[in-house]
């Protein structure tokens, strides 16, 4: 891997070389950026939950550190249909941590790299939504990533005013490692699996979510009566809001 410096509006992108849509980091007057640390997040003595995100957990579900190279997040669901954990940016002691806008053209990278251990048996979503407690049911607006069970395909969500556009971008395999990006830039979001191109879509799309603000958001369910898991390998977002 090497990475190059580019100059994006008032800004300096940290990028790779051979995928210049994957952004690292990102310096300038505007800059709104998080990159999870998977190999020592921030966690709560007594919870143990992350200190970084709003948690909603439903029932006995656990969040924790794993053994994995680079340092890994797991999620382990209770044994129950739609148990889980879902994180939203923004700590337990205020604020609701609705930091992202698309209400302007502000160049943004949202990146995740994740495995779950039964693909077709969970749910997920990961990108940006408005507050809400349960995202994968019930937000109304959003720009995410999204699979549910009984499927192993992921699909890319344009969400406005409950109106969605849903494009299919990838299937999941079992206990496998996934990495699903996309670039907002040029009035489009280009959308990636593995490093391919695999949709472009233009922000003239009808429910491209342009008023309202939204907050990095990871929600995993159980879709059957199993501890099902999920490993978090990289969580990450920068948006140029200049």
């Amino acid at each position: 891997m090497s990475t190059e410096l580019a100059q994006v509006g008032s800004s300096l992108v940290c990028r790779d070389v051979e995928y210049p849509f994957r952004w690292y980091d990102a310096w300038g007057p505007n800059v709104v950026k998080y990159r999870m640390n998977t190999a020592a997040c921030p966690t709560d003595d007594t919870t143990g939950m992350p200190t970084e995100f709003v948690n909603t957990l439903v029932g006995a579900s656990t969040f924790a550190h794993t053994d994995v190279a680079g340092g890994g997040v797991l999620l382990t669901a209770e044994a129950l249909e739609n148990d889980g954990v879902k994180l939203q940016l923004g700590d337990e002691l205020g604020g609701a941590g609705e930091s992202v806008s698309f209400a302007a053209r502000y160049p943004t990278y949202f990146g995740v790299k994740l495995q779950i251990n039964d693909v077709d048996q969970t749910d997920f979503l990961a990108g940006f939504c408005i507050t809400d407690t349960t995202c994968l049911d019930g937000t109304t607006d959003g720009l995410y990533f999204r699979s549910v069970d009984e499927s192993a395909v992921v699909n890319f969500v344009l969400e406005q005013g409950s109106a969605e556009t849903v494009t299919a971008v990838a299937t999941m395999t079992d206990a496998t490692d996934i990495v699903l990006e996309f670039l907002y830039s040029s009035g489009n979001v280009y959308v990636y699996a593995n490093n391919v191109l695999m949709a472009t879509i233009a922000d003239s799309d009808a429910n491209f979510c342009n008023d309202e603000l939204l907050r990095l958001t990871f929600e995993f369910l159980s879709g059957a009566a199993a501890a099902n898991t999920c490993i978090i390998k990289k969580l990450s977002f920068i948006q140029l809001q200049d």
